[in-house]
């Protein structure tokens, strides 16, 4: 690191100056907000006061972030002014002889009339608080985004990255899919082709086993595996082969794609937007060119959605080659596939047994309207699972899945269990059976108490039981969020919504995911 270097110098000297950062709630109290969702975010005739979780309890609403109002504040009061920097140095005459510490840490009035402080000595600390967190904006955004012209004729509405992150895809309303490579700090167009007849809603690189894959899917009702031929010359929009072209069995639009790779075997899930689940797998596992239906069901089959609703329908799956190790040490097999699926308000989370047939263990809710994007955390060897979902309503909920070490192990609270009672077949292992359901459908529509797990896990082996819990509600977006990812190593969460932010998190000590930090993708002007 340059110790001379003008910015870390400037950031170094607040840091020092802003021991406690708490001090900004007690200059502008009156600016700041009590909600953190819109009202536009919330349902009609619910108050946005409160925000209760999904099994009673209430959790009392996060304030945004104080450094964002602020901001904005200072800004509304300093209209005229565009260089904060200049004003810090020039305006401001505080006394060097003053100790700006103190009235950072000092203790709070026993009879709560507040402290005085010169204006000046507010206005300094504001001010040079607001020159830092300028500073550091400009050196993000020099450092670390990178902004380029896509080139799509229409808006993208989907971006995915391969394995190593080296490769991405963009998908957009034009109906066309792009594929570029990241070059040094740069990134390149490989090709670009007309992918759908309409737009193109969700894409997916498969694992890096099978190939150059992408799956996308569009509103012409159609999901397309396309593999990539490296003899063709770049940019000539044939160098990615069309390999596979589903067609939807409702006549509604794929909603959600995702692959589950466990090395060279593949598994795709789809959903479309009535509530359609299905998963398949290839015929030979060697080749995606053809592929079978592993088990299908109807998701909101109790509480299908009104033609006019707005839907919310997403599926991922557990992307570890090993489940959580609690989970395999109960039963579960160490090839089980496991998949959250989300439906309107609630995410259903499935595992399959030893014969790869699906139930549902888990039913996550909470959520106050749509859930808008779901992320499954890796960290097999965590003890429990982690899973966040973003929602319309403006929070990100955070779930804890664990698996009880007995099965006298107690299920009361916050838990919600689901096994299969009865014998399942799935559509290639009984063909004259063809009304017969499949494992998810028996799984949504099953369910057994602890008293009877035992004698279930004898007859279906791979059955077990687990426990969710919601542990935190973040409400510091303000307004809807739109999407959520983990890090590789599970440990980080990032997510953004329709305040154009995108918020980091992070599990602090005390056992509740905080914010870490706030980056803003818009430069300042």
């Amino acid at each position: 690191m340059n110790v001379h270097d003008p910015i870390q110098l400037s950031l170094d000297a607040v840091t020092r100056r802003l021991a406690r950062p708490h001090f900004l709630q007690h200059l502008t109290p009156s600016r700041l907000p009590s909600r953190a969702a819109s009202d536009t975010s919330l349902s009609p005739g619910e108050a946005p006061l409160s925000a209760r979780g999904s099994f009673g309890q209430h959790f009392p609403l996060q304030r945004p972030s104080h450094l964002n109002h602020t901001l904005a504040s200072y800004h509304n009061d300093n209209d005229n002014d565009t260089d904060i920097e200049k004003e810090v140095d020039n305006d401001l005459n505080v006394p060097d002889h003053y100790d700006l510490l103190s009235i950072l840490i000092q203790d709070p009035s026993p009879d709560g009339i507040p402290t005085t402080v010169d204006h000046r000595i507010v206005h300094y600390l504001r001010s040079n608080f607001l020159a830092a967190h300028h500073a550091y904006a400009k050196m993000a955004a020099e450092r670390s985004f990178q902004t380029f012209s896509h080139g799509h004729q229409d808006l993208v509405l989907a971006v995915d990255f391969n394995y190593f992150g080296t490769r991405m895809v963009t998908a957009s309303s034009d109906h066309r899919l792009k594929v570029w490579d990241k070059k040094d700090d740069s990134w390149s167009l490989v090709d670009s082709w007309k992918a759908h007849d309409a737009e193109i809603v969700d894409v997916k690189w498969n694992g890096p086993f099978m190939g150059e894959v992408i799956g996308s899917i569009g509103e012409d009702g159609r999901c397309k595996l396309w593999q990539e031929d490296v003899t063709e010359v770049p940019l000539s929009g044939s160098r990615f082969k069309l390999i596979t072209n589903l067609a939807s069995q409702t006549n509604a639009p794929f909603m959600s794609l995702d692959f589950k790779n466990i090395m060279q075997e593949t598994w795709l899930a789809l959903i479309t937007r009535d509530g359609r689940l299905s998963v398949y797998e290839p015929v030979d596992q060697s080749s995606l060119n053809e592929w079978t239906i592993l088990s299908h069901s109807w998701i909101c089959e109790e509480n299908p959605p009104e033609r006019q609703d707005e839907v919310g329908f997403k599926v991922v799956f557990h992307k570890e080659k090993l489940p959580c190790w609690t989970a395999v040490m109960a039963g579960l097999d160490r090839k089980s596939l496991s998949l959250a699926v989300a439906a309107m308000k609630d995410v259903y989370v499935y595992r399959t047994d030893k014969a790869k047939r699906f139930y549902r263990v888990a039913t996550l809710k909470g959520s106050r309207q749509i859930i808008r994007d779901l992320a499954w955390a890796n960290g097999s060897m965590r003890g429990y699972d982690v899973i966040a979902t973003a929602s319309k309503d403006g929070a990100i909920r955070i779930y804890e899945l664990s698996t009880p070490r007995s099965d006298k192990s107690s299920t009361t609270g916050t838990s919600s269990t689901s096994t299969v009672t009865g014998a399942i077949s799935s559509p290639q292992a009984n063909r004259p059976r063809k009304n017969a359901p499949s494992g998810i459908g028996a799984g949504l529509a099953s369910a057994s108490t602890a008293t009877e797990h035992a004698q279930e896990n004898e007859q279906y082996p791979g059955h077990i039981r687990q426990v969710v819990k919601l542990v935190d509600e973040l409400t510091n977006h303000h307004g809807a969020v739109w999407r959520v990812a983990f890090s590789q190593m599970g440990d980080l969460l990032v997510s953004t919504g329709d305040d154009a932010s995108i918020r980091t998190w992070k599990k602090a000590v005390n056992g509740h995911w905080a914010e870490y930090s706030e980056i803003e993708t818009a430069h300042d002007r």
